[in-house]
């Protein structure tokens, strides 16, 4: 792993070095200590992670630093294709002024920052641990099984995984040394003739830790052209209707942004990160829009008794949280406060679409399908759970095999 430190202060620097050097891992760290090293540095190397202090020098002989030179930097290597540009950046910043500024400015690129201060051990662990889980993911694509077409990621066994495997496509367990994950690999054909694979796997929990987790892991190690999640959630009353698919698009953290007081009362400002479909698989499900016929005959196929209503696709906003929601009025608060179009909320599909967004090339595009089970209400039942599943399993299988999806 190739790692860079920029940074003026040669003090500091080394202290970061010796950080890096613990962590183990076979490491090249490469060091200067201005804007134009810096460059240079991005121009000749590959590297896997930037450490970057935000207030640099233009040179190392030109006396004080530029306070938001960093920030500088971090836009002329989103500018430009000049640059070899790092697979992650974090800053450094000792400077409370301008820390909000770097969390903004990196945070829209999905970097970090961290608030550097010699009396306190916190950014020295925070830097650890990112150091010691990009070496992880190192050794997990160093260790890769063979590719796939899709990878499918489920949150429960029942009714999901199972409702993925009674798809027709041959599964079987895939074991590997070490790995606690029960990974199920299927074969499918496609209408032309030709075979495509498929993994199937289990998150240990709900939730988007999890899932993003997984979802990052099953990337690296069987590469897929499709990173899929199917399921059920929790659908906008005034929208949906108990069975219709949702197709996400864009999916979001509607916990990400900050909890604040205002005229002493506690108030949330949203700040999400929206990610949005690939046009490619925007183009592929947008046919179904408005297409009953073909959710008709995949609801005729199911097993059990399916709702009396006839199934319709939406694609559209979809919100992901951290806890299960049964009460009504937090699907009215996010539809309020973060998109008025909003169709459903689940707990894992934005981890998802986040790994995929985060992995490194050739990145599989990614499709969130799930079937609507309830409303998020005090009426939150199971006797739909089995359908949904059912329902979003058998709609992308068929993108699978009639559509060209991967």
């Amino acid at each position: 792993m190739i790692i860079g430190i920029v940074d003026d202060d040669v003090s500091k620097r080394e202290t970061i070095r010796a950080i890096v050097a613990r962590c183990g891992g076979d490491s090249t760290i490469l060091q200067c200590g201005s804007l134009s090293a810096a460059r240079r540095m991005l121009r000749d190397s590959a590297l896997d992670l930037l450490i970057l202090d935000i207030a640099l020098p233009e040179h190392e002989d030109s006396g004080d630093p530029v306070k938001d030179g960093g920030i500088t930097l971090l836009g002329e290597l989103t500018a430009s294709n000049r640059f070899k540009m790092p697979k992650h950046v974090i800053g450094l910043t000792a400077l409370a002024e301008i820390h909000e500024d770097a969390v903004s400015r990196f945070g829209s690129e999905l970097w970090s920052v961290l608030r550097y201060d010699p009396a306190s051990e916190e950014w020295a662990e925070r830097l650890s641990a990112k150091v010691r889980h990009l070496l992880r993911l190192k050794s997990c694509q160093a260790s890769a099984e063979p590719g796939c077409d899709l990878a499918l990621i489920v949150a429960l066994k029942t009714p999901e995984l199972d409702a993925v495997l009674a798809l027709p496509w041959d599964w079987a367990v895939v074991d590997r040394d070490g790995d606690a994950t029960v990974y199920h690999r299927g074969t499918f054909r496609r209408r032309d003739g030709t075979l495509g694979t498929a993994i199937a796997v289990r998150a240990g929990q709900m939730g988007m830790p999890a899932a993003t987790a997984l979802a990052t892991k099953v990337g690296l190690l069987f590469r897929p052209r499709c990173l899929a999640m199917v399921g059920i959630c929790a659908g906008n009353k005034d929208g949906t209707a108990l069975g219709d698919l949702i197709v996400a698009n864009p999916t979001w953290d509607y916990g990400s942004g900050k909890h604040a007081m205002k005229d002493e009362t506690p108030s949330f400002e949203p700040a999400p990160y929206p990610l949005a479909l690939s046009t490619r698989v925007r183009s592929i499900v947008e046919r179904h829009e408005g297409e009953t016929d073909m959710l008709s005959a995949l609801r005729k196929a199911f097993p059990g008794k399916p709702p009396a209503s006839v199934p319709n696709l939406h694609i559209g906003p979809f919100a992901s949280g951290a806890a299960v929601v049964a009460r009504g009025s937090m699907v009215t608060e996010v539809k309020e406060q973060q998109h008025r179009k909003l169709l459903a909320i689940d707990m894992e599909a934005y981890g998802v679409a986040m790994a995929s967004h985060e992995l490194p090339e050739p990145q599989p595009e990614f499709l969130i399908v799930k079937g609507v089970s309830d409303f998020a209400d005090e009426d939150k039942g199971e006797a739909h759970r089995d359908y949904a599943a059912f329902m979003s399993a058998r709609y992308l299988a068929l993108l699978c095999t009639d559509y060209a999806l991967c």
